[in-house]
């Protein structure tokens, strides 16, 4: 019978929340429609990713890291990296900016 260790429950309940909250972004900014709102659902789907490739290397890979080929740079990290860009983002666009006005 297989057990999961408190890591694989952790990295579970992590991609579980960063669904949750991802699925929350969505519906605002389909409800807004600004520029803002899509750096924040930009950052929470590569939070999502990050999670899930932790978690698939926690389970399966006994926390081996994923590299993307011939670049030797972790798949997670690289997620991070994107997520925190888009972050940065959301918080440099002025308020009221959307996508379909151009303001």
């Amino acid at each position: 019978m297989t057990t999961f260790s408190t890591d694989a429950v952790i990295h579970v309940l992590l991609v579980a929340f960063s669904f949750l909250v991802l699925s929350i972004s969505i519906l605002a900014y389909i409800e807004r429609r600004s520029t803002r709102y899509l750096f924040l659902t930009l950052a929470f789907t590569f939070l999502t990713l990050s999670q899930f490739v932790e978690l698939v290397e926690t389970l399966f890979l006994s926390s081996q890291l994923i590299l993307i080929p011939s670049t030797g740079i972790h798949l997670s990290h690289f997620f991070d990296f994107l997520m925190l860009s888009s972050f940065s983002f959301a918080l440099l666009t002025r308020p009221g900016e959307n996508l379909a006005s151009g303001k």
